[in-house]
């Protein structure tokens, strides 16, 4: 398991909920948090199933943006 974090950019609380629907989808992710309160993703993830750059992708598709922290 890995886990990486993000600073989160441009999401409103409707947004943070498409966030996590599509986290929870994505194969691969064990478990994140996403706070609206920080602006911050912090995910647990398989790298061999999938990579930062694809859990970055599934968070851009909801509207947000993301920098890694």
């Amino acid at each position: 398991m890995k886990a990486v974090s993000f600073r989160v950019s441009g999401i409103c609380s409707c947004e943070g909920s498409i966030v996590e629907k599509r986290l929870k989808r994505l194969k691969g992710v064990d478990s994140f948090t996403l706070s609206m309160v920080t602006n911050r993703l912090s995910v647990a993830y398989d790298p061999a199933v999938v990579s930062a750059e694809d859990i970055e992708k599934e968070v851009a598709k909801a509207g947000a943006k993301t920098a890694r922290a």
